[in-house]
């Protein structure tokens, strides 16, 4: 009886042994994903259906005694095991140590493509960015995302013109895009839109409106319209939260706002191009030279910078802004609220070759 116990029990031995390790050549490589919150049940099936280990069964027990499986204790074994979510590399045929090697490692990283887009873009120009940064994408099929009419901001005015509903509301930022979504258009277009609505909001936590704001009557599209107008015709961060000030000090004494990159987007013109007089007597709802108050939309892209110097300007009774480049900072603007002091940085910006 002895005999034929201890035969048995070398046997079942055996067998144990050639689940943990067959032996043998390694066979093919196997590409296996771990979902999110898969269990080591789960994982063991996986690496059994696909001929990586040859029994989940024992896998899971040998897991539960740290790689001591014994045919007396394992029922005692209580270790909790887990993998990391991603993808792996392995081989068919692999001893149960190897395999696990592999997953304690970690998943394979992902590849990720960054990709940029800068602060102050027209919708058109942010397309044509993106078929430059990723040769994947292609136009027609960018265009025809953009009129799926779930890609919309929340903050956008259900009164704002049709084509110009995603103006100014894919935030402008550094990307990564993993391989598998290079050719995704729809999918990375969704990603600025909910970007811009998560910054936007974030922001808007933080400093919510400014009391001018208020006494205008503006809401987030009004804001954000605004901090259009910032993005393009400032040209340092220092000067934003003036601008943002000057503006509304010109809204609330009714003055127009007389801001040149409206009237660059008015006459669809490059802002390397030369403005005419009759560019600025273009009758367009976007030339603040002839009508009063912020425009319909949008004009560019905003950025962080000038979301933010829209909902908290500076304080100061500011009305007029000419280029300096005060305090010796390139681009930078004089601020003035009287017209004598706004003459004085006129006559600077004229020397300076930047104002006509």
């Amino acid at each position: 009886m002895f005999i034929l116990v201890t035969s048995v029990r070398g046997r079942i031995y055996s067998w144990v042994d050639n689940q943990i390790d067959p032996g043998g050549q390694l066979g093919d490589a196997i590409s296996l994903t771990i979902p999110g919150g898969a269990s080591t049940n789960n994982v063991a099936t996986q690496l059994a259906n696909d001929g990586i280990i040859s029994n989940a069964t024992v896998f899971r027990y040998w897991l539960r005694c740290e790689g001591e499986l014994s045919i007396t204790g394992f029922m005692g074994c209580d270790t909790e095991k887990t993998f990391q979510a991603g993808e792996y590399e392995l081989r068919e045929n692999m001893a149960f140590e190897e395999a696990v090697a592999v997953l304690d490692d970690g998943p394979i990283p992902e590849v990720f493509f960054t990709v940029t887009i800068p602060e102050g873009l027209r919708l058109n120009e942010i397309v044509q960015r993106l078929l430059v940064v990723n040769n994947r994408f292609d136009e027609q099929q960018i265009r025809d995302a953009l009129e799926n009419p779930s890609l919309v901001s929340r903050y956008i005015d259900a009164d704002a013109p049709p084509g110009s509903r995603l103006e100014g509301t894919l935030f402008p930022a550094t990307y990564d895009i993993n391989e598998d979504d290079l050719a995704d258009e729809a999918r990375f277009l969704r990603r600025m839109a909910d970007e811009f609505d998560i910054r936007y909001g974030s922001l808007f936590d933080e400093v919510g409106y400014d009391p001018a704001a208020v006494e205008l009557g503006l809401d987030d599209w009004d804001i954000i319209v605004i901090a259009s107008l910032i993005e393009e015709e400032a040209r340092v961060d220092v000067d934003r939260p003036l601008m943002a000030r000057a503006i509304y000090n010109r809204l609330l004494a009714g003055m127009p706002l007389q801001i040149d990159a409206t009237v660059y987007y008015a006459v669809n013109k490059a802002f390397t191009d030369t403005l005419f007089q009759s560019d600025l007597d273009f009758e367009s709802p976007w030339n603040t030279y002839v009508s009063l108050g912020i425009p319909p939309a949008p004009i560019a892209a905003p950025g962080e910078a000038a979301l933010r110097a829209a909902l908290d300007p500076s304080e100061g009774d500011y009305i007029f802004w000419a280029r300096t480049d005060a305090d010796g900072v390139l681009g930078a603007h004089t601020f003035s609220a009287t017209l004598d002091e706004h003459n004085s940085a006129v006559a600077v910006c004229r020397e300076l070759g930047y104002c006509g």
